[in-house]
Order: structure tokens, then C-alpha cells, then sequence
């Protein structure tokens, strides 16, 4: 059978082209609902992971920063003051005598 009798003999069963028509689109439709219905469960899985290994991350994080706030940090060592200039030369920089 060709396709064009295919289509005529399954648009005489539905009731006219307009039915076939109407028959398609509601299958693309429905098909398509399927498809981002899957995708939306895709994305909602990935999304959900972000968050909770994000939220876990930002409460570590912020239990961190209470502990550590609590105490002061302590003051860095001075540098060792020099006596003078050629103590510590500069490459290419000759001390004036």
C-alpha cells in the first residue's frame, strides 16, 4: 500500500484529515510531555545534588567561621630588621660606598 493510501484509509477510520490532524498533534503532544516530563526528573536530580552538597559545604563552612571567630588569630612575626644596605644586596644594584 502507498503512503498516501496509508494515510487516507487511517483518516477514513479517524472521520476526516481534520481528525488525522487533530490525532497527530495530540500524539506529538502527548509525546512531548513524556520527553519533559524525563528531562525534568533529569534536571530536578541534578539540581537537588547541587543544593544539598552546596548547603552542606555553606554549613561546614559557617561552623568553621564560628569556631575560629571566637578566638583572635595571633599577630604575624616581625621581619628581622637590617643593619644595612649590603647585608641584603640587590641583583644588578651596586651599594654606594
Amino acid at each position: 500500500m502507498w503512503d498516501y493510501a496509508k494515510l487516507s484509509a487511517e483518516a477514513a477510520k479517524l472521520g476526516g484529515p481534520a481528525a488525522l490532524r487533530a490525532a497527530y498533534k495530540l500524539a506529538g503532544r502527548q509525546q512531548g510531555i513524556k520527553i519533559g516530563q524525563m528531562m525534568g526528573r533529569g534536571q530536578g536530580i541534578v539540581i537537588g545534588a547541587t543544593v544539598g552538597v552546596g548547603g552542606t559545604m555553606l554549613v561546614n563552612r559557617l561552623r568553621t567561621l564560628s569556631t575560629v571567630g571566637a578566638a583572635p588569630a595571633p599577630a604575624p612575626a616581625p621581619a628581622p630588621a637590617c643593619e644595612s644596605i649590603t647585608e641584603t644586596p640587590v641583583s644588578g644594584v651596586q651599594p654606594d660606598e
